[in-house]
């Protein structure tokens, strides 16, 4: 006699208890809270609705270990469980249930509110902070941890769509920021400039602004540079600090590509068509398979009246490889400048085996040349090496007419600086 097989419409009692396992790692019977592994798909909707950025904000109970250990578990749960519950209330009567609000894993003492809205930046999310601070200062909770000499902490960060980046990665690396802000003040400023700088990347938000260089002889315009600063009322309108910034962390590819493709689609509203349009690089650029595509792709203006003046902020480790490059792009029919002629790697040696067709005086070395004797002799000596290479010298930071007459009879060709005409407005 053969016995039968057990019904299978009956649910299988281990596969039962597997999920019942699984849904208990990922909500928290304490809280009542998912876990971020549940948060990942509503996060990503946040991305696609409103300006493909996310605001994130975690709030940690401090010291949790030396509690657990004076207190005991129980008493450690139930803070927790009510920081939970500040923080849900905060969301629902605050925020008007826009956030959402997740557990970094079961019985942890982290909790994230994500939320977003149109035009979110950081500053906004320093905002929500501090209203959460104040929310818990007056909460019972919070007057009760005071009195023990216990605490909260709170981090924040922003969380940037980017399409080059896996999604998961953005999302922890952001909630990793928050917590790292949380724990550690110091950092606060730091990962708060980054990430505004990731997002003014992101959002394609600089500007350019153009600056004349004319004939000493008559002031007629041969060309501008292009010069790029970051959006009106943030830390990065100062162009020195965006660029050193972005340098600094490791955003400065990213962002040169985002000056040059921004200033050749701008320039044909505010430069004429005969006049050179001189762009900032650097020669870590020269590698970036985006340099000439983005050039080459614009309507805006044609190789031959292109100027790439490169810059101090990387050096020019391999000339040889350096020098094949700029005869490709020369080529292609670009010309060269050298900025800061006589710095770094600007030595004469190295602007003699590069022969840039314009070679630029730093303004340091023009400012008051008329009282400095050596400056003068530092620009009498790069005029003869310019004769000598076939390039032609722009005086640069030029601010009164005492450097600019001085600067004229010596023989400078080009000048360029406040004396000569201010950049224009921010395009």
């Amino acid at each position: 006699m053969s016995i039968s097989n057990q019904d299978s419409s009956k649910p299988d009692i281990r596969l039962r208890a597997d999920l019942l396992r699984y849904k208990n790692l990922l909500y928290d019977r304490l809280t009542g809270l998912p876990t971020l592994p549940v948060a990942l798909n509503e996060i990503r909707r946040m991305l696609d609705r409103d300006d493909h950025a996310v605001g994130l904000i975690c709030v940690e109970l401090s010291r949790t270990a030396t509690l657990e250990s004076s207190f005991g578990w129980q008493s450690t749960d139930e803070l927790i469980s009510r920081l939970a519950k500040v923080l849900s209330i905060f969301n629902d009567d605050v925020m008007d249930a826009e956030g959402i609000v997740f557990e970094e894993a079961i019985r942890t003492p982290s909790f994230f509110l994500f939320f977003t809205g149109s035009g979110l930046t950081t500053g906004k999310i320093a905002e929500v902070v501090e209203m959460v601070r104040e929310f818990y200062k007056i909460s019972t909770l919070g007057r009760e941890l005071r009195e023990n000499n216990l605490d909260v902490s709170i981090g924040y960060s922003l969380i940037v769509d980017d399409p080059l980046v896996r999604f998961e990665r953005v999302v922890y690396t952001a909630i990793r920021e928050a917590r790292e802000m949380a724990s550690d003040e110091d950092k606060r400023e730091e990962m708060l400039k980054y990430r505004e700088l990731a997002q003014i990347i992101s959002g394609e938000r600089i500007k350019t602004r153009f600056q004349p260089i004319v004939y000493m002889k008559d002031k007629v315009v041969l060309g501008y540079e292009a010069l790029s600063l970051g959006p009106s009322n943030t830390v990065f309108q100062n162009a020195e600090h965006l660029f050193s910034f972005a340098s600094n962390s490791g955003l400065s590819g990213e962002l040169d590509n985002l000056c040059r493709r921004h200033a050749v689609a701008v320039a044909p509203e505010v430069i004429g068509d005969e006049d050179l349009l001189f762009l900032n690089t650097t020669p870590l650029s020269f590698t970036d398979p985006r340099f000439f595509s983005d050039l080459e792709e614009s309507d805006a203006y044609k190789s031959q009246r292109i100027v790439l003046e490169l810059t101090e902020r990387t050096a020019i480790h391999d000339l040889s490889a350096f020098k094949d490059s700029l005869t490709r792009y020369r080529e292609k029919g670009f010309l060269i400048a050298v900025d800061d002629a006589g710095a770094g790697y600007s030595s004469l040696n190295t602007i003699a085996e590069l022969r840039p067709e314009f070679l630029k005086f730093d303004r340091a070395m023009v400012t008051e040349i008329h009282k400095n004797n050596i400056k003068q002799e530092l620009l009498l000596t790069l005029l003869d090496l310019a004769s000598r290479i076939g390039s032609r010298v722009i005086a640069e930071g030029i601010e009164t007419v005492e450097e600019f007459e001085k600067l004229k009879e010596m023989g400078a060709e080009l000048a360029q600086g406040y004396y000569v005409s201010r950049p224009t407005e921010g395009f």
